[in-house]
């Protein structure tokens, strides 16, 4: 079975799975650790994202077409669940980012005003 994606999708899908691989050095730390749990884990999820590289998404950082994911299912669910899971905690952590952001330019937005009501009143 194999499924299709936009180069679109491909793209953004591969710089997710880019700078997860960029942290492969976590797995030699945490073997240098002796957690071997932790290893394990980490050594199934490179592995998935690897293949997930190697058998659809291929190599290069943009492609201008679409793409067929030959990667079994399993490991498509593992890795697409993971990089879901992932993106929608990215995505609320930068919501409470913007919220944050609101409150400060209000506190800011109420300190102007009421420095101008004041400073007009003297």
């Amino acid at each position: 079975m194999s499924v299709r994606i936009s180069a679109a999708e491909r793209n953004a899908l591969y710089d997710q799975v880019y700078v997860r691989l960029s942290g492969v050095d976590n797995l030699w730390r945490v073997v240098q650790g002796g957690d071997w749990d932790a290893a394990e884990r980490l050594a199934r999820e490179y592995s998935d994202e690897l293949r997930l590289v190697l058998e659809g998404l291929g190599w290069g950082e943009t492609l201008d077409e679409a793409v067929e994911l030959t990667t079994p299912p399993d490991v498509l669910r593992r890795v697409l669940g993971r990089i879901r899971q992932r993106a929608e905690g990215q995505e609320r952590a930068e919501e409470e980012e913007r919220a944050e952001s609101r409150r400060h330019q209000e506190q800011r937005q109420q300190v102007m005003d009421a420095c101008r009501r004041v400073l007009a009143e003297l």
